[in-house]
């Protein structure tokens, strides 16, 4: 797993756009065991359904369907060199799209975790690119009782309103699962 992640837009591996509109494009990222695997960038054609400027963004490795698998666990060589060049590709749909956000899903909580600190790691130089926003999209319950609502918990955790993201935020406060992104 990769924590001690260092983004930077200067150390990125080729990126090759698949489509005019810069929606998806792939790069090539080298694994720990010496082999080498394409990773695929997409940033969705439609908007958020609860957020209308947001857009998507997923990466990963194609599974047999020809599908992002965002869940995969994959050893690279160079964690910050991959990081980049997805912030790369990012940037570079974003710097034609002006008016739109990106969002990235922590599908679990161990990804959101992971996230949050490669943001919270680096967060003067995105500070300087990005106006960031987290979002608690997913709710969160431990345990219900007889009742769902037996086990009560703040609905406005739940409701889709992005959060600015501070410097040194701590995690427990935060517990965002969606980050959004929009060029300064």
């Amino acid at each position: 797993m990769a924590l001690a992640v260092n983004l930077n837009l200067d150390d990125v591996y080729e990126i090759n756009p698949l489509s005019e509109d810069l929606r998806v494009s792939t790069f090539i990222t080298d694994l720990q065991d010496g082999t080498s695997i394409p990773l695929q960038v997409e940033i969705s054609s439609e908007p958020h359904a609860l957020l209308s400027s947001v857009f998507n963004l997923a990466f990963g490795p194609l599974n047999a369907r020809g599908q992002i698998d965002d869940i995969a666990e994959l050893a690279h060589e160079d964690y910050s060199k991959v990081f980049s060049s997805i912030l790369f590709a990012g940037v570079t749909y974003l710097t034609d799209h002006r008016d739109h956000y990106l969002g990235i899903d922590g599908s679990n909580d161990l990804r959101a975790y992971l996230y949050f600190r490669h943001l919270q790691r680096n967060f003067t130089y995105l500070d300087n690119l990005f106006e960031m926003y987290g979002l608690k999209y997913y709710v969160r319950i431990n345990r219900f009782g007889k009742n769902q609502y037996d086990n009560p918990f703040d609905f406005n955790d739940v409701i889709p309103s992005p959060v600015g993201i501070k410097r040194r935020e701590k995690w427990q406060d935060a517990m965002y699962n969606y980050f959004i992104f929009k060029l300064k």
